[in-house]
């Protein structure tokens, strides 16, 4: 059996890191190691043999535990291409996405079960209720075809994101569609939980709270034009909303 353990950081930047990992075997993958230390702690308990290590993208925060976790299990540090399968049990898989925008060589995993995707390890191309910035070298027109190639996923997807922002996300949905009740209900369920007590959510789950998946909303693009005069003067494309609502977050 394929489970999935999570670990939070509790740093500023909110990291998660994540093991995915076969309890019959014992063999794992981590993915975006931020603190080697505990994480190898939980593979030794647990008598895990770690595999690999795969990152999303090439950013400090993300590859801060690759080389201790490298050295202390002799694994590689694994550079893959969008074609390449990693094989954990005869009935699950990760396959690779390459999802640029927020960095150029922006990756994304999905783990597959029997031919089905169960859970996307989005990095920091698509959060809980928000998208990545492309203040650090990245590219938000990349951005905006990455992020629309992952609705083409299984609506029943678990999100697996790099960092918990979720809660200030939600707050910025609120501000650009007041009138979302799901909006208002995620954020009382989350301000009475702890991070680590977060459970992924589905694609579908996303899509009801989430701006940069709501370009459509009527309430979305009526407060959009009103902040963005480019978008009054008849250019109303999905990808032009995208843009203002990326930037209107970059100063939120």
């Amino acid at each position: 059996m394929v489970l999935v353990k999570t670990f939070y950081a509790h740093n500023e930047l909110r990291n998660y890191s994540y093991l995915i990992l076969d309890k019959t075997t014992g063999y794992s993958w981590v993915i975006d190691p931020y603190d080697p230390q505990v994480i190898g702690d939980y593979i030794k308990k647990n008598g895990l043999v770690l595999k690999g290590i795969l990152n999303t993208h090439q950013h400090s925060d993300h590859i801060r535990g690759n080389l201790l976790l490298s050295s202390i299990f002799s694994c590689p540090i694994l550079f893959l291409n969008e074609t390449d399968l990693i094989q954990q049990s005869t009935q699950d898989a990760i396959r690779v996405l390459n999802t640029p925008g927020h960095t150029l060589d922006h990756q994304a995993f999905l783990w597959i079960r029997e031919g089905r995707e169960v859970a996307l390890f989005s990095g920091d191309t698509l959060f809980n209720s928000g998208v990545g910035n492309c203040r650090g070298g990245g590219n938000v027109d990349l951005l905006y075809e990455s992020t629309l190639s992952l609705l083409s996923l299984p609506s029943e997807t678990l999100l697996y994101p790099g960092h918990d922002y979720r809660l200030r996300n939600l707050e910025f949905s609120e501000n650009i569609e007041p009138e979302n009740k799901k909006i208002r209900e995620n954020i009382r369920e989350i301000k009475e939980l702890k991070t680590y007590d977060l459970g992924p959510v589905t694609l579908k789950e996303e899509m009801e709270v989430n701006p940069f998946l709501r370009l459509h909303s009527p309430e979305i693009r009526q407060n959009l034009k009103k902040k963005f005069k480019s978008l009054s003067i008849g250019d109303e494309s999905d990808r032009e909303f995208f843009r203002c609502l990326r930037e209107l977050r970059d100063q939120w």
